[in-house]
């Protein structure tokens, strides 16, 4: 078991790293050009990470996810994806609505 002072330093520390990074985005800021290559990279880079989190979700689940089957898992993906690019890219609105279809489609065992 992890004792009280542990716990506290790892939140001290975490504390200091956000905060630091925090800082340095302020500092820097004012330097930075919106539509330089860095940020071009840094969103090619996030973009990848979460395709790559999501597509194993969908394609390798854990927990209580395993219990779904993968024809609904992949269904309620394509419809949540056509959904967020019919509605003008409203993120809310299908998020929700896949979740729903997701949930529906469980419901029914399909």
């Amino acid at each position: 078991m992890i004792d009280n002072q542990t716990i506290i330093l790892a939140i001290i520390v975490s504390s200091i790293a956000t905060y630091f990074c925090r800082s340095m985005g302020v500092i820097f800021s004012s330097r930075l050009k919106i539509d330089s290559w860095i940020f071009d990279w840094i969103k090619c880079i996030s973009i990848g990470i979460i395709v790559a989190v999501i597509s194993k979700i969908i394609i390798f689940p854990e927990g209580i996810l395993e219990s779904t089957s993968q024809i609904s898992r992949f269904l309620a993906t394509i419809c949540l994806i056509i959904i967020y690019y019919f509605f003008g890219k409203n993120i809310l609105l299908s998020v929700s609505l896949g979740t729903a279809i997701f949930t529906i489609l469980n419901y029914y065992n399909i």
